[in-house]
């Protein structure tokens, strides 16, 4: 009898992804002593420590990385199983959790999940909507399948990523700004401008000071808002102008509002990307979603290939099944 019992994993598998003995303690409803000693005794089973303890918490050690990879597989193999015994004649909805960047979840995503729904209506979709920074450190805890981000990533080694794309950026001003009759302008011309940005521990706004500094541009910063949406709307009031990614700018109402011009000299770009956690098989939801991505970024083909945990390929088969939770 393997000494890998579900209700042990069920406590690792807490403890690992919380990073804490007290934060898995509380969801899992027990006492921080009886989480800490179910651990011990998992430990002296296997005969490896799976944790290093610091004043910050929990840390898995490289033999825990191991366990977490395969007790993931477990968890939804056992899932798979029981839905097919209890519930073998109904469609069993099965769950994404997607994170999304504020500008992604807006005006990128809702159309990606309408496509989606179509070809997966029994897939419950719960989108999270947070800073880039925020959505590396939840995959990397493995507290989502899956996440949109654009521009860069704190620390490229804690989760796994593709780039789907370039994501252009645009200046955008009132409509009766001065440039009204301009169509680009050199990256100088914002130069001592009024200027509406995101706050200053966004990812954006990091970009765009890097920007800024290295060509010697100084804007005049007179409000920081938190939505893109809501800068978009203060620009369109003539409040100042502002840096917005194209996907901001499909809508044909804002050709009335706003005026889009192009930064002549300087590229500006970030990149769309797609991430999830490292050293698991990547969740068969989330392959759902990408793939009906397919059509827009081709190269996902070759992802998804590379994605796949060859060794678990078995458990990949059941979990794709129509009726896997």
């Amino acid at each position: 009898m393997s000494i890998l019992a579900p209700s042990w994993l069920k406590v690792f598998l807490a403890v690992a992804e919380h990073g804490s003995f007290n934060k898995a303690a509380e969801v899992l409803l027990l006492s921080q002593p009886a989480v800490s000693q179910k651990i011990r005794q998992l430990e002296a089973a296997l005969g490896v420590r799976l944790f290093d303890r610091t004043p910050n918490g929990a840390r898995l050690t490289s033999e825990g990385e191991v366990l977490r990879r395969y007790a993931h597989a477990m968890r939804w193999l056992m899932l798979a199983a029981e839905a097919n015994i209890v519930n073998p004649s109904q469609t069993i909805k099965r769950r994404l959790d997607l994170g999304g960047t504020p500008t992604l979840s807006s005006y990128c995503l809702p159309a990606w999940l309408k496509h989606f729904h179509q070809k997966h209506p029994n897939i419950l979709v719960h989108l999270r909507t947070d800073t880039t920074s925020h959505l590396v450190d939840i995959i990397a805890r493995h507290g989502l399948h899956l996440a949109i981000i654009e521009g860069e990533l704190p620390d490229e080694t804690t989760v796994a990523y593709t780039v789907l794309e370039e994501l252009p950026f645009y200046l955008v001003t009132p409509p009766e700004a001065p440039w009204k009759d301009y169509q680009s302008l050199p990256l100088s011309a914002l130069h001592g401008q009024r200027f509406v940005a995101r706050p200053p521990e966004a990812q954006t706004r990091r970009w765009m000071e890097r920007i800024f500094a290295q060509h010697h541009i100084q804007p005049y910063i007179i409000a920081e808002l938190d939505s893109p949406e809501a800068i978009k709307e203060a620009v369109s009031h003539g409040l100042g102008v502002t840096l917005l990614p194209e996907c901001m700018l499909e809508d044909e109402a804002d050709t009335a509002r706003l005026h889009v011009l192009r930064i002549a000299d300087v590229p500006l770009k970030r990149y769309l990307k797609a991430i999830w956690p490292k050293d698991i098989p990547l969740h068969p939801s989330a392959v759902a979603f990408l793939d009906t991505l397919k059509t827009t970024f081709p190269h996902l083909e070759d992802v998804l290939q590379k994605a796949r945990n060859p060794d678990l390929e078995t458990l990949y088969t059941l979990l794709e099944d129509q009726n896997a939770p």
